[in-house]
């Protein structure tokens, strides 16, 4: 199992609310659940994070007697359309007062940004498990790290399921 884990870099787990705390455990399980987001890593954990101009991912785990890391960067800026449009397609969905007409093509655009993100992570990231609901997963991750989205409405953008722990 290659990546059997994945965390929050500590800076920002310990600035987030229990809410966004709760949102990135879901989002790290589901990946860390399905198929091995990336197979041909030897196991390790993931620790994800991002700053002002890139997203970081660093790769740590044991090789023979030693502690070992690896790490990618992306740069934001390859994300930032995408993340924007999602976020606003939340915000709408959360706005209330929406016709169920408007819920429902609000509801399908979002699925139609978030496949786009998962194709545009397949291209920045090929060593990525090959399965598109992963790279949705990982797209998910992505946009958890630079929005908070818990922030955006009255109504989350995942499911949130106390019975998980960091």
């Amino acid at each position: 199992m290659p990546v059997h884990a994945i965390r929050i870099e500590e800076r920002l787990w310990s600035s987030a609310s229990p809410l966004r705390r709760q949102e990135w455990r879901t989002i790290t399980t589901d990946i860390v659940s399905g198929e091995p987001p990336w197979p041909s890593r030897e196991p390790c954990t993931l620790i994800a994070g991002c700053d002002d101009r890139h997203l970081h991912f660093v790769f740590t785990g044991f090789t023979g007697s030693s502690r070992s890391a690896d790490a990618l960067a992306l740069a934001r800026a390859d994300f930032a359309l995408l993340v924007c449009e999602y976020a606003g397609l939340i915000k709408k969905l959360s706005g209330g007062d929406l016709h169920s007409a408007h819920i429902e093509a609000f509801d399908m655009s979002k699925r139609v940004v978030h496949d786009d993100g998962a194709r545009r992570i397949g291209a920045l990231l090929p060593d990525l498990s090959p399965s598109f609901e992963t790279r949705r997963r990982f797209f998910s991750l992505i946009v958890s790290l630079t929005v908070d989205t818990t922030r955006l409405g009255p109504l989350p953008a995942h499911q949130h399921d106390a019975r998980r722990v960091r």
